[in-house]
């Protein structure tokens, strides 16, 4: 029993905060993918995201900035 839990990996967390910055920039992520579409926007997306997405204003602000399709 005990060469079986030694063996066992031990989570450390890591893939929980690779989740949480995966959504923290998924507004990035849309607006780096829509790059061929509207160049600027990724930069304010990525901006916006990036200082105010830890508030959840900001996190929609950024959201709704990448996936609309006016300037």
């Amino acid at each position: 029993m005990l060469l079986l839990s030694s063996s066992m990996a031990k989570s450390d967390g890591s893939l929980f905060f690779k989740i949480i910055l995966f959504i923290y920039f998924l507004p990035t992520i849309v607006g780096l993918l829509r790059i061929p579409i509207i160049k600027f926007k990724f930069i304010t997306v990525l901006l916006i995201n990036t200082f105010l997405g830890f508030t959840l204003i900001g996190w929609w602000l950024s959201f709704i900035k990448a996936v609309s399709t006016r300037r």
